[in-house]
């Protein structure tokens, strides 16, 4: 255990075994109070790779706790494993709340690229079967979130099976691959099944979208269009296109616009 001013922090907490691999997470806490939102920060890199201590902590300085996880990659298990191991980590925030003085009630999920994708998805995971473990469990601890930040995360896998934007993003359309343990464009409904689109609806939490216009590895349209359906589903969703913005950088700008977002939804909210 470290800490530093504000906050201290438990490193590499397993939190879920897959097949005796051991998963973790770090988990930042404020040093004083007690009922602490907590944003679960969830890494990017391709689905091949996952470090979670790359994952951006400027939340911590604004009274927020974070758990920021490792998952499965891509080399180990294929779609939907990871977005599994989202959710267990969620589950294992929930269980232990009382525990560590956070608010069950009050679980964000933020990631970049990948990550980003991964918490759009876990925006809509719980009880979907093919992506819940525990989908047809009534007594399991729900993995649901109350807020969602996605910056520059694909939101429509399928999307890579069209052949004019594979060449323009071939780096993604490579990756996806990998995730999906073969070509999309034989894999359309796993595909489907992992991505945020698919599950626009009224239900949606609030969500917070960024995205930069010049992403040469992920293309700003999909926030574009995952932000447009879940408008017209109702839901609460926001989209901020950064002028200039290349891939995964959090501008001061951005990270105030998510600091507030998360201030909003989970901080300025009763459970």
């Amino acid at each position: 255990m470290s800490e530093n001013s504000n906050h201290r922090v438990i490193r590499d907490i397993e939190y879920v075994s897959r097949n005796g691999a051991r998963l973790m997470l770090d988990l930042y806490l404020p040093l004083k109070g007690a009922g602490h939102p907590v944003v679960v920060g969830i890494p990017g890199g391709g689905w091949f790779e996952c470090e979670k201590q790359h994952v951006p902590r400027f939340l911590l300085d604004h009274g927020f706790a974070m758990a920021c996880i490792n998952y499965r990659v891509s080399g180990e298990a294929i779609a939907p494993a990871n977005i599994r191991d989202c959710m267990a980590a969620v589950r294992w925030v929930r269980q232990h709340a009382g525990q560590h003085q956070l608010d069950p009630g009050r679980i964000g999920a933020y990631g970049s690229s990948a990550g980003g994708h991964l918490a759009a998805l876990l925006g809509a995971a719980t009880g979907i079967a093919g992506l819940d473990e525990y989908a047809d469990d009534p007594d399991a601890l729900p993995a649901t979130v109350q807020a969602v930040c996605d910056v520059c995360g694909p939101t429509d896998l399928n999307r890579m099976a069209v052949p004019e934007i594979a060449a323009q993003f071939a780096r993604l359309r490579e990756v996806t691959d990998q995730y999906l343990g073969g070509p999309v464009t034989q894999r359309h409904a796993l595909a489907r099944l992992v991505s945020p689109l698919t599950y626009a609806s009224a239900s949606y939490p609030p969500a917070l979208l960024i995205h930069g216009d010049q992403d040469p590895v992920v293309p700003v349209e999909e926030s574009i269009l995952f932000h447009q359906a879940l408008e017209k589903a109702g839901a609460d969703s926001q989209l901020r296109v950064v002028k200039g913005g290349k891939h995964g950088n959090v501008d001061e700008p951005s990270a105030d616009v998510i600091t507030r977002f998360f201030v909003d939804q989970l901080r300025n909210k009763a459970s």
